[in-house]
């Protein structure tokens, strides 16, 4: 759409939906929901001399990523350089796919391999999810579709690199048996403009990492390996041996990723933060749901395939329980914490770390109308805690007052699934302020368009600037 005017200027329909469009139109009674594009867009804008205008005769380009979540299994490169005359970059699907859950994650790898464009920019995504998760019961057999790691090229949509379980991957890893439908989380730790490290999670309650050796060549093994990765965590049913209904935690989102300086012990950590809840039936109670926060020692030190097939996976009795309590110590034998959420709640979106402080939403089911078989909204609450050990900190004006929980979390006031949790910092009027002045509006913190206090200042400093894009 015309962003002065709203006028539409296009619209694009997936080859896979056509056949959609009769039933859609005439909108007949069906116990069936047809969905159509139900990925994240994730935009891709190589402008060179980076002066906010896109001019193809010096290379600049800009893609439309997306996948097409429970509308299909297939992704979709659209170049939309000219927003009058877009086109289809590249199409991908694979018999391996589950439904496209995963939205891309851009990044730059040197890899030895002739197809990669000039860029070295590749898009990176989980094999997807596997409707048999759809059934409450978690399947006892592998899952068949979307146990995997993509890297394509952002070009040409050419599978440079796989993971799987399977032979024919790249790099072959038997445990991954489980869909993997959210989206990776890329780390460059040196700012090199490349990426070093990956960290993922599956539907059977585990976390991945793996490591980058950039300049290697995709299908090299052992000190010539691209990528090393395996299972670091499993905080679910996979790896139980008898595992009951309340043990089966599934992952749909993408860990949180942050560094930790613990200055008054002498340590760094990575802080890899998540919580549990089965999206695809947000009225189930079955689960004991938790919200985890384990930590990655090694934070600097890359694995070798060798270290990964040895490694012992973090399980929650290397974790100290916080939940019903405060002033939780975390010693540095201990591995993390995590916090089991009332019965009724799980997380159904990402958590976002800010200054060491956690926040994160969890959803509840509308008891009366789940009851009645009535089309409830739910509940919502925003919960906020300490990185360290899971306190509470600051004020969340908690309705309820007088438990240690509850001063963790407040209600919210939408219904709905909300979405994560992000944080604005609005210019001053005028966009000019004073260095030194304390003319800036302060930040807020929003989950969706529901805002609040995030109890920091509007004065951040900023240490490192990365920014999304090819250039």
């Amino acid at each position: 759409m015309d962003g002065a005017t709203g006028v539409e200027l296009w619209a694009f329909i997936p080859i896979e939906h056509l056949q959609n469009q009769a039933k859609l139109f005439f909108n007949p009674a069906s116990s069936y929901k047809n969905y159509g594009v139900d990925g994240d867009i994730v935009p891709v804008i190589a402008d060179r001399n980076k002066n906010g205008i896109i001019e193809t005769a010096d290379g600049d380009f800009v893609y439309i990523l997306f996948g097409m979540r429970r509308g299909g299994d297939t992704y979709y490169a659209l170049d939309v350089t000219n927003k009058n005359a877009p086109s289809v970059q590249w199409r991908f699907s694979s018999p391996e796919l589950g439904q496209s859950w995963s939205a891309p994650t851009i990044a730059r790898i040197d890899m030895n391999d002739g197809r990669l464009n000039a860029d070295k920019a590749v898009a990176i995504f989980g094999g997807g999810y596997d409707t048999v998760h759809d059934n409450i019961t978690q399947p006892a057999m592998p899952d068949t579709e979307g146990a995997g790691v993509y890297f394509l090229d952002i070009q040409t949509g050419t599978v440079l690199w796989r993971a799987g379980p399977d032979v024919g991957a790249d790099l072959t890893l038997p445990s991954m048996t489980r869909a993997i439908p959210n989206q990776l989380r890329v780390v460059d730790f040196n700012g090199d403009g490349l990426a070093d490290r990956m960290y993922g999670s599956d539907l059977g309650g585990q976390i991945w990492r793996f490591d980058i050796t950039n300049g290697k060549a995709p299908g090299g093994i052992g000190v010539d390996a691209l990528v090393a990765g395996g299972v670091i965590a499993q905080l679910g049913a996979e790896g139980m041996g008898s595992p009951g209904d309340a043990d089966t935690r599934r992952f749909y989102n993408a860990p949180d990723i942050s560094i930790f300086n613990d200055n008054i012990q002498s340590r760094r950590f990575l802080a890899i933060s998540i919580g549990s809840g089965y999206r695809a039936h947000p009225l189930d109670d079955t689960n004991d749901d938790r919200f985890y926060s384990i930590r990655d020692k090694n934070v600097y030190n890359k694995l070798t395939q060798a270290d990964y097939n040895t490694y012992t996976p973090i399980t929650e009795a290397d974790l100290v329980e916080v939940s019903g309590s405060v002033g939780a110590v975390i010693s540095a034998n201990d591995d993390g914490w995590m916090f089991t959420l009332p019965s009724d709640q799980k997380v159904l979106a990402a958590s976002t770390t800010f200054d060491n402080e956690v926040f994160f939403v969890a959803f509840s089911a509308d008891a009366a109308a789940a009851a009645s078989c009535a089309a409830g909204r739910g509940r919502n609450f925003l919960y906020r805690v300490s990185i360290v050990n899971g306190d509470p900190v600051g004020d969340l004006n908690s309705v309820v007052a007088g438990t240690e929980d509850s001063l963790r979390v407040r209600d919210l006031a939408q219904g709905g699934i909300a979405p994560s949790p992000r944080f604005l910092f609005p210019s001053p009027d005028g966009g000019v302020c004073a260095p030194g002045a304390d003319c800036s509006p302060p930040p807020l913190g929003c989950i969706g368009v529901e805002c609040f206090d995030p109890g920091f200042d509007n004065n951040p400093v900023r240490t490192l600037w990365t920014q999304d894009g090819i250039e």
